[in-house]
C-alpha cells in the first residue's frame, strides 16, 4: 500500500473540505431559490383598520362626554350627549300641532258627512258637497304634515345621545362638556377594532404570484416575537406613485425606470387583545403560494 506523504494528505482533506463546502453552499443556493417558488416577502407594510369620523346629528352644547381619548369602547355604547332640553321641548310643540290638526280634520269630517246627506237629499247644491271634501282633504295633509313634523322632533331627540357605531378605540378626542358642536362637524375618531389589514407594498416583479386567498405570515415591529396570521383580500389596481398628487412623469428622453411597488391588502385573521394593534404601525410580510411557480 503506497503511503502518501503527511502534507499530501493534508492537502487531499483541505481538497475534500473545500468540495464539501461548495457542495453545501450549492444546495443551499438550490434550497433557497426552491422556497422562492413558494413565498415572497417585504418589510414595506404598515397596519391598517377602518377610522371613523364621530359626528353629531344635531347641533347643540355637550352636556356629557361618556368616553376617554385611547380608550376601547364597545358597539351601542354612549360617546356623548348633547343637551337634550331645546329638542324635547321640539317634541311637545310637535305633539300639540297632531293633536291640533287632529280635532280639525275630525270636525272637517263631521261637516263633510252631514253636508253630504244634505246634498244627497237637495237641501245643499253638489257644490257645498265638494267644498267640504275638499276642506277634508286639506286637513288630512296638513295632519300628515303635522305627524312628520313629530316624527323629526322625535329623532332629533334620539340623535342628541350619541352612540359607538362598532367595538373601537377612541382617537384624538378633545370634547368636554360645554362645548357648542354643529351637526356634521367631525369632532373624534373611533378606529374600529374588529377588523384590522396590512398594506405591503410588493415589488411589480412578485405580483404575476400573489392571489385573492393567499395565506401570508405577518410580523408586526410592535411585538418582533409574534406572528400573525394573514389572507390576502386585495391587490391594487395600481403602483403606489399612480395615486398621487403628482404622479411621475416618464415622457421625457432622461427617465430612469424604476421597480415600482403596488398595495396588496392582506386581513388579519388571528387578532388577539394581547396584541392589540395599532394603525399606520411597521410589519413584514411573507405571503405563501397557493400554486408554485416556474422560473
Amino acid at each position: 500500500m503506497i503511503q502518501l506523504p503527511r502534507l499530501g494528505r493534508a492537502i487531499l482533506r483541505q481538497r475534500a473540505l473545500l468540495a464539501f463546502l461548495a457542495i453545501l453552499g450549492l444546495y443551499g443556493v438550490y434550497v433557497y431559490w426552491r422556497d422562492l417558488q413558494h413565498y415572497t416577502s417585504t418589510d414595506d407594510a404598515y397596519v391598517g383598520a377602518h377610522v371613523i369620523p364621530i359626528a353629531a346629528q344635531v347641533s347643540g352644547p355637550v352636556a356629557r362626554v361618556y368616553v376617554h381619548n385611547n380608550n376601547q369602547t364597545q358597539a351601542h355604547s354612549p360617546l356623548f350627549e348633547i343637551d337634550p332640553r331645546p329638542y324635547k321641548l321640539a317634541v311637545q310643540a310637535a305633539l300639540a300641532a297632531v293633536a291640533e290638526r287632529q280635532a280639525i280634520w275630525t270636525n272637517a269630517l263631521a261637516i263633510n258627512r252631514r253636508t253630504h246627506r244634505m246634498a244627497a237629499h237637495r237641501f245643499l247644491s253638489p257644490q257645498a258637497s265638494d267644498t267640504t271634501q275638499a276642506a277634508v282633504n286639506a286637513d288630512a295633509a296638513m295632519l300628515a304634515g303635522a305627524r312628520v313634523a313629530l316624527a323629526q322632533a322625535q329623532l332629533n331627540l334620539a340623535h342628541c345621545l350619541i352612540y359607538a357605531p362598532t367595538d373601537g378605540y377612541i382617537s384624538d378626542l378633545k370634547l368636554r362638556p360645554g362645548a357648542y358642536v354643529q351637526a356634521g362637524d367631525p369632532l373624534f375618531a373611533l378606529i374600529a377594532s374588529r377588523y384590522y389589514w396590512v398594506t405591503a407594498n410588493f415589488k411589480e416583479t412578485a405580483l404575476a404570484h400573489i392571489e385573492v386567498g393567499d395565506r401570508a405570515h405577518i410580523h408586526v415591529d410592535m411585538y418582533p416575537n409574534q406572528v400573525f396570521q394573514g389572507r390576502v383580500v386585495g391587490v391594487s389596481g395600481g403602483s403606489g406613485t399612480a395615486f398621487s398628487l403628482l404622479p411621475p412623469e416618464n415622457a421625457t428622453g432622461n427617465w430612469v425606470k424604476v421597480t415600482q411597488r403596488v398595495p396588496v391588502r392582506i386581513r388579519v385573521l388571528d387578532l388577539d387583545p394581547r396584541w392589540p394593534l395599532r394603525i399606520g404601525t411597521s410589519a413584514s410580510v411573507t405571503v405563501l403560494f397557493r400554486k408554485t411557480h416556474k422560473s
